[in-house]
């Protein structure tokens, strides 16, 4: 990976749009897609991974909420990093917030034992505007996600959120998430956002897939869920 001199946000040859950023949200939507098509295939009983005790399959889906977050992070420093531009941050929080709801909606009439409440869109929403605050405060955004990862990694102990009592297919609170979004400010305030990964086609194809993350989201489920669907009516019926 090639790398510049970074010293700080302040540098303005940085472009508010960082190729790392867009390839490391392309390379999560690889590892999100790896994720779910396994896990529709253990549903339909194709396969069998056991996501909850398998240590790789349980770190597997925090680590891509960790990186969709941290990616959240980074890119709303250099998004506001003059001032909070609300008119298009409130705009992307209002389609985040409409698409999460429409996921909640639609999976509580699919999947009504298992429908999404508070999933991934949710929290992106949510811990976008809980990141507000600490976009020109990089140490305290790196002490406060060190305060609240720590003690729920090693203790498993964190901040209480919304909870009901049905098992949800996809529950990211947002604690101690928001941990991985103060890490992104604290990033992009170090420069990572600067550094050019390798120019070829694997990370300009990870790079158009991180540009279209948001709309890759929402049609990828829908499509592996269908697909193994329809392969489970023909080989097993």
């Amino acid at each position: 990976m090639k790398t510049k001199k970074i010293n700080s946000l302040k540098d303005r040859d940085s472009a508010s749009r960082s190729l790392l950023i867009d390839s490391l949200r392309g390379f999560t939507i690889v590892l999100m897609i790896f994720f779910h098509f396994s896990f529709d295939l253990t549903n339909f009983g194709f396969i069998h991974v056991d996501i909850l005790h398998d240590p790789f399959w349980y770190a597997l889906p925090r680590l891509i909420v960790f990186l969709f977050l941290f990616a959240v992070g980074m890119s709303l420093t250099l998004a506001h990093r003059e001032k909070i531009n609300w008119r298009p941050f409130w705009k992307r929080f209002l389609k985040i917030s409409f698409f999460a709801l429409l996921i909640s909606v639609v999976t509580y009439f699919l999947f009504p034992e298992n429908w999404i409440y508070f999933g991934t869109l949710h929290a992106i929403a949510l811990v976008s505007l809980m990141t507000l605050p600490f976009l020109k405060y990089p140490w305290p955004s790196l002490v406060i996600a060190l305060a609240l990862f720590l003690p729920s990694v090693f203790l498993d102990k964190n901040l209480p959120w919304l909870s009901l009592p049905h098992q949800s297919w996809d529950y990211i609170a947002p604690f101690p998430w928001v941990g991985a979004s103060l890490l992104g400010v604290f990033a992009a305030h170090r420069g990572l956002h600067q550094w050019q990964p390798p120019s070829n086609a694997f990370v300009k194809s990870l790079n158009y897939l991180g540009k279209h993350s948001l709309f890759i989201y929402l049609i990828h489920q829908p499509i592996l869920f269908g697909s193994v669907y329809l392969a489970r009516l023909i080989f097993k019926s």
